[in-house]
């Protein structure tokens, strides 16, 4: 069966204070197509064009799907997987409108909240302010936690676009990995352990791997966690894959309210797939193999 690793280029330009580093796939793209022995990698910048000939020359029956950020702009992200679904291509991950959803954290919160699944309130103090429309923590760091409302003044006015404010929640932060066909029969449990004053996740604990906010929030997968805590968790995140409608895999980041109930604070859609963090790590985490995990997707993919 012919199976093509597609990924998305660096840009010429990155711009915004950005990482090269949240756009960098080769390597992710690389440890796809070794654990799919016979697989073709393609490196797109991202044009309709450009895909349409890749597409006709490697006639692939399976695209492995990491076209996150088309031209250096993951709001197009949605749009390649649309492509595949025009072209009647079956690939790895979440549909289009799932993408375009997760997109947008107010519609995606207000889509967790209707169908039951427990989210961050929107009022008071503290606070946290975030950029409406973007991932990979773009646009977060120390200072998005605000205590009072001059607080919250200077941290949306750095934001140059739309924001969210909601609570800040208090209690423990958790990385919940899910992956199935289109239901979410696995799920990998990582805790983030914030050190020396650090209360979050932000852009630089994820992309700057020499910051000591990177050093400062790491992710373990060995803490303690009492059963009735773990199967909150987890049927907190399954809440939103099935409310997002998602499928191959996906990464859930909840924190726990004042009383220690999960609340979703994030749905990621077809996250990091590169070697040793992300998806690759929660699924070694949790007993899988590379090859186990990849083969799957590409047994899972449709169109």
């Amino acid at each position: 069966m012919p199976i093509l690793v597609m990924y998305t280029l660096l840009p010429d330009e990155i711009r915004d204070g950005r990482s090269a580093d949240e756009f960098a796939l080769n390597e992710a793209a690389a440890g796809i197509a070794r654990a799919l022995p016979g697989a073709q990698i393609a490196g797109v910048r991202g044009s309709v064009g450009e895909i349409l000939e890749v597409l006709d020359a490697q006639r692939p029956d399976v695209v492995f799907n990491l076209c996150e950020a088309p031209f250096g702009r993951p709001h197009l992200e949605a749009h390649v997987a649309a492509l595949l679904e025009w072209q009647g291509v079956r690939f790895t991950g979440s549909g289009s409108e799932t993408l375009a959803l997760c997109r947008r954290k107010d519609r995606t919160k207000a889509v967790l909240a209707a169908a039951g699944v427990p989210v961050a309130g929107a009022d008071g103090f503290p606070c946290i302010v975030k950029p409406l429309d973007e991932d990979g923590s773009t646009g977060i760091d120390a200072d998005s936690v605000c205590v009072d409302a001059a607080a919250l003044d200077r941290a949306r006015a750095r934001i140059a676009g739309p924001a969210m404010v909601e609570e800040f929640l208090p209690g423990r932060e958790f990385v919940v990995s899910l992956w199935g066909q289109k239901l979410p029969d696995h799920a990998s449990i990582g805790e983030a352990l914030f050190r020396h004053g650090l209360r979050l996740f932000t852009y630089a604990s994820k992309w700057d791997t020499d910051s000591a906010d990177f050093a400062n929030s790491p992710v373990h997968y060995d803490t303690e966690i009492a059963a009735p805590l773990r199967d909150a968790l987890v049927a907190a995140a399954r809440g939103a894959w099935h409310a997002v409608g998602a499928r191959g895999y996906l990464r859930v980041d909840l924190r726990l309210d004042q009383f220690g109930t999960p609340r979703v604070l994030d749905v990621n859609p077809n996250p990091e797939v590169s070697p040793g963090v992300g998806m690759h790590r929660a699924v070694l985490e949790a007993g899988w193999t590379w090859e186990q995990f990849a083969h799957r997707q590409v047994e899972w993919a449709t169109c």
